[in-house]
């Protein structure tokens, strides 16, 4: 069974091309659950995104693709990418109001697909148990039946409103789906302010030590590699 933290810091490299094209930072899911994208770094300043279509074989240590032709610029993905998430250090919560601790990494089938998430504290949580699922919170069911997420839609709003005879003319709004529609936030505003605490990646490492000074660049190291949230929590 394969593992997240199996994947990230995995060396990515082609064969064809006899060379190593950088090392796993980020693993990114789309709205089926499945493994949809890697995200490469080459150095502090340059990502690349990997399909994992494109990918050829994944095995203890590194991916490997048939040449660097797999590896697209991020800049060039970012429409892409955009609706797709890292559930890494989401909290989870259960439906009765319980906080049960933090993702702290993922199991997955042979097609990438979303198994299990292990829980900081070591409890296994399994996909069938998930209500809703996203890259802040993960929102799980005790109740041997799960109930729907479609329970919890807005009810359809009713407005009332004249025509050009004055007559009252009722118009039903209904979503176009049940599932929340995604908000993208602008962070910006973190620029130029301090943390207070070392900010580490999925891999111990730093992304900006104590007091120091949040730029462009490392809000970008931030969000791929999902510490935006506690990047916020302690900027000053």
């Amino acid at each position: 069974m394969l593992k997240v933290s199996n994947i990230i810091s995995s060396y990515v490299v082609s064969v064809y091309n006899g060379q190593i094209e950088g090392v796993v930072s980020n693993i990114l899911f789309n709205e089926k659950k499945r493994a949809k994208y890697l995200i490469i770094s080459q150095n502090d300043e340059q990502f690349l995104v990997l399909d994992t279509a494109k990918i050829y074989k994944i095995g203890d240590g590194a991916v490997i693709v048939k040449n660097s032709n797999a590896l697209d610029l991020m800049a060039s993905k970012e429409l892409e990418i955009k609706n797709c998430f890292s559930p890494i250090n989401s909290i989870v919560v259960s439906l009765n109001g319980n906080f049960l601790g933090y993702v702290s990494d993922i199991e997955l089938d042979e097609k990438l697909n979303m198994k299990n998430f292990v829980v900081r504290e070591g409890e296994v949580i399994n996909l069938n148990n998930i209500v809703n699922i996203s890259d802040s919170a993960i929102i799980i069911s005790t109740d041997e039946k799960k109930p729907k997420l479609g329970n919890f839609k807005e009810k359809s709003k009713i407005q009332i409103s004249l025509n050009n005879s004055n007559e009252i003319v009722n118009i039903l709004e209904k979503p176009d789906t049940i599932l929340p529609n995604r908000t993208v936030t602008n962070y910006n505003f973190l620029i130029n302010r301090k943390v207070s605490k070392n900010i580490l990646n999925f891999n111990g490492e730093v992304i900006i030590k104590e007091n120091q000074i949040i730029t462009s660049k490392i809000l970008d190291i931030a969000r791929i590699n999902g510490k935006i949230r506690e990047l916020t929590k302690y900027s000053l």
